[in-house]
């Protein structure tokens, strides 16, 4: 196991523990939490493609992005969003629900390899990773576009009625 692979492997679980620590405490639905998974993307987008990547791991990391945002418009539907009608601010909360969304990706990734050693393709582990990591990103933009279309009509339908910056989160 190289260092590319560890690192990979450390991010996308990096990356799984701060979406699921997101989704089970009650947040509300602010500019910069619907603007973060669309810097992250082009910041991940950025640092995959300094690398260098073969045209194989380019293809991967896109059908991965591709298969989030779909999962992530899928799974948005899970996440409970209202407006708290003493303050005026949209909430959202996920829950267990959404972890299974994310436990299946996983699993989604590990059926992955197993069908690439079958059928002896060559896409190594850092690619497979790359995948796996723009696909929980791309979940992660799905949802959160799913999230803004159900809480901007509780805003007002103004993106900028939503607060600016984060609320002290309530458990």
């Amino acid at each position: 196991m190289n260092s590319n692979v560890i690192v990979t492997a450390l991010l996308a679980l990096v990356i799984v523990v701060f979406i699921f620590a997101r989704q089970i405490i009650q947040l509300p639905v602010t500019q910069r939490s619907l603007l973060m998974p669309l810097i992250l993307s082009v910041a991940l987008g950025g640092v995959f493609l300094v690398s260098h990547p073969a045209p194989e791991g380019i293809a991967a990391v896109i059908i991965g992005a591709v298969l989030g945002v779909g999962t992530g418009l899928v799974s948005g539907q899970v996440i409970r969003v209202w407006r708290d009608e003493a303050t005026g601010i949209v909430f959202q909360h996920g829950g267990w629900r959404y972890l299974i969304v994310l436990i299946v990706l996983l699993l989604a990734r590990v059926l992955i390899r197993f069908v690439f050693i079958w059928s002896s393709s060559a896409v190594d582990e850092t690619t497979l990773n790359a995948a796996l990591i723009a696909a929980l990103v791309g979940n992660f933009l799905g949802r959160d576009i799913r999230t803004a279309l159900r809480a901007l009509p509780l805003a007002g339908g103004s993106f900028t009625k939503l607060s600016s910056r984060s609320i002290a989160p309530k458990r």
